[in-house]
Parts: C-alpha cells; structure tokens; sequence
C-alpha cells in the first residue's frame, strides 16, 4: 500500500459499513418496486450499484492499509481474503447488472441475482471474521452459550479445580474460573514451552503453591532482577510478558474487545466485557488472569490459539504482579531504578547483545527467569546484516530464538544457522529461503517452530520437512506447496500442527 494511505487505514472501520448499507439498499428496490422496466427503479439500482463499487473499493483500499497500520499478523488472512472475494463480487454484480439492462433476458437477469447473492454470502463472512478480529473469538455464538462467568452455569469442561493462591478456609466461596489450569514450576533441565504445538500446557504434575510474600521475593534474589522497590522488579516482569504476548492486540495502535493494557489508567478497565481485568492485589478475580488460563482451544483464551502460548513462567510472574498489588510505577520512579537492578545474564552474554544490537538488530534474553536469548534481525540497519549474520554462532547455546521476517538472506547465513543446535523458534516468513536450503535447517534438532509464510517453499521442502524430529508447529500458507503434499506430511508426522490455506 503507498505509505501516504496507511495514515487513514482507521477510517475503514467507518466506510465498511457504507457498501453493508448499499447492499441491503439494492435488495430492497429489487424486492420492493416489482416491475423491472420501472424507469425511475432502474435509475435508483444503477446509482446504487455505482455506490456499492465506489464504496467497497475504497473499504478494501483502506482495509489494507489498516492491516499493516494496525500490526496485525496472519490472524488476518482470512479476513482478508473474504474481503477481496467481497470486492470481486461486487465488480461482477456490477458488470452482470449493466449487462441484463443491455439484454433484458430472463438468463441475464438470473445471473445478475446470483451474483447479488453471491457478493451478500461473501459480505456475512467477510463480517463476521472482522467482527471476530476486533471483538474477539466466537462473538456472533457467545450470546447464544451459557455464561462461562455465571457460578451457576456448568463448566465447558470437566477440568478439576485446582486452588493456585492461598489456601482457603472452609466456608469461603470458590473463585468463579471453571476452566483455570494450575502453574507448573519450570523445570531448569528442560527449555520452557511456549509455543507447543496446540499451544496447551500440560495438564500432568502441574500443582504449586504462589503465595506472595516478602520472605520468598528475597530468597529469589539471586535468580531473578530486585530493584530497591520490589514492586517495580514484579512490574518489569509482567511488562516483559505483555510486550511479546499482548501489546500487538490490546496496546496503542489496536484494541480488541475495547480493552488497552499498556497504560496505567486503562489496566483496570474490563473492556467490552465489563469484567475487571486486573483486580489489585486479587489475581484469582482478574479477568486477565482467567482468560490466559484457559485451555487454549477456548474461544476467550488470550493470547488466542493461533498465536503463541504463554509459558507457565510468564504466567506466574503476572499473577505475582497482581497479588502484589499490580503496582505501576511512574516514569521517575522507573528511571531511579534502573540502575539498582540486579541483572541476570553474564557479562560475556551482555557483551555479546550489545554488539549485535549496534547493528540495529534487537537482541533480548527471553525473560527474567530464563538466560536464554533471542534475536530480531527484521530491523537490522541496511548494509549491517552481513555483520549480524556473523555475530550469530557466537551465542552458542543461548540463542534459542531467531526472528528473520522479511529479509534477502545470503548464502551465509544458512552455514551460520547450522551450527546454533539450540534454536527452538525460526522465523523465515518472508524470505528468499528455498527448499535446497531448508535442507540445511533440518540439521538443527531442537527446532519446535518454524515460519515459512509467503516463500517459495514447495513439496520438495515438506519432504524435508519430515526429517525435522522435534517440529511441532510451521507455518506454510502463501507457499508453493499443495495440499497432496500437506496430507502426505500430516501422513508421516500427524502431531505436527500445519498452518496452511
């Protein structure tokens, strides 16, 4: 799109009501004024169908725009897809319309009405998964289902309740989450799930105890940044989690379901929902809290099933935050802390991230309570990437996830990949990655997510992908690939999560 329409990508949620409303008009006349020769009907009709044209191509133009104005990923795709199908459709009724005016047969004319047809089934779908991006999952069917926040209404599941707070007296009312999962504690052997490949967290072993209390923040200490104010430690902790999980769809430039997270005067509001979503100091009635609980093929689940999970740790930093009195700091506050952090990392490790990120790269350890590491290279400067490639290897073992979206690879890069056999997460979307070179990737055991959206990856490279033993998940749409050779890889690996359409 021409930078100078993105600006005005908002507008599209105003003009896409517009065609709705040309549309509906048009069957109106149609149905309502009988005779078809009937002069001042067909005049009505025309500027009618010059209007729905006029107005869905804009609608469209500015809906593209607001794709990219609004950060959205491939949630969209189907929306958009709709969207352009609306739009054809409307072209054709346009043409077909003028056509049967011309010709005035009973044939042109019943093609001229299925073609209506066809644009008013292709506009309710288009709706509907646009209503479901901006007001969330399963939005036209939530007022027809038992309310999940009604004490009274069963379960969807038969999911035990598992008390994740202080122990309750006998006596005292249950909290009102039917479908709440317990926190399991991370174990340091093994790399924390994020992203498994339905994105649920396993259900087995997973009770602990997360009382907050002074005595266990210092214990914690050595593992985990302190500043001089505790409150500000569990603050940065949570903030961490909501930049890589929530900011893209509740922060400045996106609000689903009306609610905004990065702002201290909105945390507490419930968004269209009208439920709290952060109760100070009481995680078990946060809103928040219950909906990154859920099992993550629940309609209300956040994030949604299709982005990446939220790891048992991250979820725990965010209930302690809130147990804590989900405190916000202003920005002097956080300005005098900054320096009395005790960091986590090494020196060689923090050595090593601030040389890449002179490239322009973004280099980050993954969270507070993980040493791991990952790097963003979509936002090297130009005439740096080369530089970064090279600076790669030099992670070794921390290094476990790698963002390359968008870029013109060189050769080089897939020899320096090859050699970081802790890579979990591998984002090539977008790239110049070709199916000779996915061979090489294949070398990397550990790799659980790998992202191969809008490349020339074809069936050559899904029988590669057979060889990758620990894949749980990979994105393959706008690829080369057919869909025999998507059956065939579900065929040899059936728990592999394929994304493709």
């Amino acid at each position: 799109m021409p930078e100078l329409l993105l600006p005005f990508g908002p507008f599209h949620m105003v003009l896409l009501h517009l065609p709705i409303g040309a549309l509906a008009a048009i069957w109106f006349v149609e149905i309502f004024l009988e005779k078809n020769t009937n002069k001042p009907k067909n005049k009505t009709i025309g500027l009618l169908h010059l209007f729905l044209l006029l107005s869905a191509g804009l609608t469209i133009a500015l809906g593209l725009a607001y794709e990219d104005f609004g950060n959205y990923g491939e949630e969209i795709e189907a929306h958009e897809f709709w969207g352009l199908v609306f739009g054809g459709c409307i072209l054709l009724t346009y043409l077909l319309y003028w056509t049967h005016r011309l010709i005035g047969r009973r044939s042109s004319r019943w093609l001229y009405i299925l073609s209506l047809m066809g644009a008013t089934f292709s506009m309710v779908i288009t709706g509907h998964q646009g209503a479901e991006l901006i007001h969330g999952k399963g939005f036209l069917s939530k007022p027809f289902k038992a309310d999940k926040h009604d004490p009274e209404a069963p379960p969807v599941e038969s999911t035990s309740m598992t008390n994740l707070a202080k122990p309750r007296s006998e006596g005292t009312p249950q909290p009102r989450i039917h479908k709440a999962m317990a926190i399991s504690q991370p174990n340091p052997s093994e790399p924390t799930n994020t992203d498994s490949t339905h994105g649920v967290m396993p259900m087995h072993s997973m009770a602990i105890d997360i009382n907050i209390d002074p005595m266990a923040m210092t214990s914690a200490a050595a593992t985990q940044p302190v500043a001089a104010d505790p409150r500000i430690a569990l603050f940065e902790a949570s903030q961490s989690v909501f930049k890589r999980h929530c900011y893209n769809c509740h922060g400045a430039t996106k609000q689903k379901g009306g609610y905004r997270l990065d702002t201290k005067h909105s945390i507490n509001l419930g968004g269209k929902s009208d439920l709290p979503a952060v109760v100070p100091g009481n995680a078990e009635e946060s809103e928040l809290m219950y909906r990154m609980q859920l099992p993550r093929h629940d309609d209300d689940t956040m994030p949604p099933e299709e982005k990446g999970a939220v790891s048992p740790a991250d979820i725990k930093s965010v209930w302690q935050w809130i147990e804590a009195g989900a405190y916000w700091p202003d920005e002097s506050e956080l300005s005098h802390a900054v320096g009395e952090y005790i960091k986590i990392g090494d020196a060689n490790t923090d050595a090593l991230i601030k040389l890449i990120n002179a490239t322009g790269a973004k280099a980050e350890y993954n969270a507070w309570s993980d040493q791991s590491v990952r790097i963003d290279l979509g936002v090297v400067d130009p005439g740096q990437l080369n530089s970064a490639i090279n600076q790669l290897n030099q992670f070794d073992q921390k290094l476990t996830w790698l963002d390359c979206s968008d870029l013109e690879l060189p050769e080089r890069f897939f020899t320096v990949v090859q050699q970081l056999q802790d890579l979990e997460r591998l984002h090539l979307n977008g790239t110049n990655i070709s199916d000779e070179q996915l061979k090489v990737l294949s070398k990397l055991a550990k790799i659980r997510y790998l992202n191969l959206y809008n490349t020339t990856i074809s069936d050559a490279g899904l029988r590669i992908l057979q060889n990758f033993s620990n894949l749980e998940k990979v994105y393959l749409s706008q690829t080369k690939v057919s869909n025999q050779g998507i059956a065939q890889l579900q065929r040899v690996n059936p728990d592999l999560h394929v994304i493709h359409r």
